[in-house]
């Protein structure tokens, strides 16, 4: 697996690009390098959550970023109308997610 995670098709698993299901979780990778802050995001179904949590937490390690944290987040799968995906942000605050774990980082 490459990290960090490749941006790829909206709604579908990042973590392999292979999978095509959409995702059920999201990481937010929130640090800071010196005095900038560092912030990735990343989607993956449920088979490949573990593997996008490693790829995020290697990648900020190699950057030696221990100032920080990941949270992984519940999501609400996209809603599909006329065999169609319709856009959702997960940015955005009327987004259903429900943060379930929160993963310091260290050294």
């Amino acid at each position: 697996m490459t990290y960090p995670l490749p941006r790829m098709q909206p709604h579908v698993c990042q973590a392999d690009s292979t999978c095509g299901h959409p995702p059920r979780f999201q990481a937010r990778l929130e640090a800071a390098d010196g005095a900038q802050p560092v912030r990735r995001n990343a989607e993956a179904c449920a088979d490949h959550l573990t593997d996008m949590v490693q790829a995020l937490t290697t990648w900020a390690r190699d950057h030696h970023l221990t100032e920080g944290q990941l949270t992984v987040l519940v999501i609400d799968p996209p809603l599909r109308g006329s065999g169609l995906l319709t856009v959702v942000s997960h940015d955005q605050p009327e987004t259903l997610a429900l943060a379930f774990t929160t993963i310091r980082l260290t050294e």
